[in-house]
């Protein structure tokens, strides 16, 4: 096809709608990421469609184009090279690592299923690196961390400063006592 016949090309809505929406997509996600999911049945597609809802995360089919342009536009160029065969992208958007928790939980029951490569948090890497990602703490777990981290030197000081000053009441009671015997 010549350029002249690309520009003249009449691009039909619904294949718009489809950039659009990923488009949308790919600007809000946090973790991105790229699977093969050739030979999956029915069932098992929906299962996983059905887990990752359950966990207000995207997972969508998605022509390799499609895809590619999205991806390209948002600066992700070194992902393209894993936009080969069939594709379906799982997109996190509050916790990146949620869609590796799922998708390490559905690999180790459905071998058919692959991970391609992946966008954790703006960073672009391949596919081994899914089993260090989920064992990361979610945001709530990391937040009780921090929490714990600045809650307890304050709580030590506390007890310190507590201490001393019960000591010291009970020194002067006992003084106080002493005086009055």
């Amino acid at each position: 096809m010549s350029l002249a016949e690309l520009q003249n090309r009449v691009i039909r809505p619904e294949k718009t709608a489809v950039v659009v929406e990923l488009r949308e997509k790919v600007s809000r996600a946090s973790g991105i990421y790229l699977t093969d999911n050739l030979g999956l049945t029915v069932a098992e597609v929906t299962e996983l469609r059905r887990e990752c809802f359950q966990n207000q995360v995207d997972f969508m089919v998605v022509k390799n184009t499609f895809a590619r342009r999205v991806l390209e536009e948002k600066g992700f160029h070194e992902i393209v090279k894993f936009l080969e065969g069939p594709t379906a992208i799982a997109i996190g958007y509050d916790d990146p690592a949620t869609p590796a928790r799922i998708l390490d939980k559905f690999v180790s029951t459905h071998e058919k299923l692959k991970v391609k490569g992946l966008i954790f948090d703006g960073n672009v890497l391949p596919a081994s690196e899914l089993s260090a990602i989920k064992d990361l703490p979610t945001r709530e777990q990391a937040l009780s961390m921090l929490v714990g981290a600045i809650y307890g030197p304050v709580q030590g000081f506390y007890n310190v400063v507590n201490g001393i000053l019960r000591d010291f009441v009970s020194v002067v009671d006992q003084i106080g006592q002493k005086k009055a015997s």
